[in-house]
């Protein structure tokens, strides 16, 4: 399969699970704010996907570069919508529930397992 169209399909997964992770963190006030959260959500998670493709070019040390996608996945939502503690902490709770099962069922479904390489999971098609 095409590694671009691989990435492209993570990175729309991986957007709507950020949406669902901001809607459970913010409840009644993610209607009002819906519009500056696309765009936080847009500059996140694709922000961290080129972050992570840049990687294989730029060869930044590893504290640079998981600095760099924990800067953008856990400070920048919270801090650019104003977020309470407790929204921020069901935020943080949740985000951290959310990157390992999308990593599981990429990687056991389709055999992906770029969002978390340091944990290699086979895939169900390879234990058949």
């Amino acid at each position: 399969m095409d590694q671009s169209f691989r990435i492209l399909v993570m990175a729309a997964v991986t957007y709507m699970v950020f949406l669902c992770v901001v809607r459970i963190a913010m409840g009644n006030q993610y209607k009002a704010r819906s519009f500056l959260i696309n765009i936080i959500g847009i500059l996140t998670v694709f922000g961290s996907f080129i972050i992570i493709r840049g990687n294989e070019i730029l060869k930044l040390s590893a504290l640079v570069y998981y600095i760099l996608i924990i800067l953008l996945t856990v400070f920048l939502p919270p801090l650019s919508l104003k977020m309470k503690s407790d929204q921020t902490l069901k935020y943080i709770a949740v985000g951290i529930v959310a990157i390992p099962l999308l990593h599981l069922l990429f990687s056991l479904l389709l055999g992906w397992g770029d969002i978390l390489p340091f944990i290699p999971l086979p895939s169900l098609w390879d234990l058949i």
